[in-house]
């Protein structure tokens, strides 16, 4: 159930020199849904996004923007930066985002976070094991073409746009994620179920459009 909202008077994006995602479309999406909030688009010449090998570094990561105010702002880093954290499986698990303070979004992990389908890693284990993987990825990736988002696909400013909102309602709302996989807030494991509410879908669920109409309206009270 969404209840109180904290309204963020200042949205800041952190551009670790991504150039695959059109940052004023996302500007766009962040105002048309969530009211006319600040938005800043923050090109940062040092990354501020920190791991310790391979699993997600929170407080690294927060000391990077120790000089920054984060009372009536949300701020949102975004990175192409590959990175994990333990699942209750107690196993490493890649992310395409996390939700804290900053947030976090990895283009890389949404490409390697949700899972291909499951006949993509038959394949890849069949050649992995022969050693001949590299010649056949580019093969094998063409036999699965459409089925799942990859690097310089087209389709991933699009879907980036529900992983800012996610970061945004994890702000407003303490809840980033819809259970209903026709909203954009869905938390998707597979690549077929994140193509299918990011860009088949691409739009709230009933619930969630209503909140955001009632986040829209406490905003302009504010501004």
């Amino acid at each position: 159930m969404i209840g109180i909202f904290t309204i963020p008077k200042t949205i800041n994006i952190y551009d670790e020199d991504i150039s695959s995602i059109d940052f004023e479309q996302v500007r766009d999406f962040i105002i048309s849904n969530f009211g006319n909030v600040e938005v800043r688009i923050v090109r940062t010449e040092k990354k501020i996004i920190h791991t310790k090998g391979l699993l997600f570094d929170l407080i690294g990561t927060q000391k990077s923007l120790d000089d920054v105010d984060t009372k009536d702002s949300c701020h949102i880093a975004v990175t192409n930066k590959i990175f994990a954290t333990y699942g209750e499986d107690k196993r490493l698990h890649i992310r395409a985002s996390i939700y804290s303070i900053p947030s976090v979004i990895s283009i890389s992990g949404i490409i390697e976070g949700p899972a291909k389908p499951r006949e993509f890693y038959v394949y890849k284990q069949k050649f992995s094991s022969l050693g001949v993987w590299e010649l056949k990825e580019r093969e094998i990736k063409k036999k699965f073409k459409g089925q799942f988002i990859d690097y310089d696909d087209r389709r991933l400013a699009e879907v980036s746009k529900g992983y800012f909102a996610q970061a945004l309602f994890f702000y407003i709302t303490g809840e980033p994620f819809c259970n209903r996989k026709s909203c954009r807030l869905y938390n998707a494991h597979w690549q077929k179920d994140l193509i299918y509410s990011q860009i088949r879908r691409g739009v709230f669920c009933k619930q969630h459009r209503t909140a955001l109409e009632r986040i829209r309206e406490a905003s302009r009270k504010i501004s």
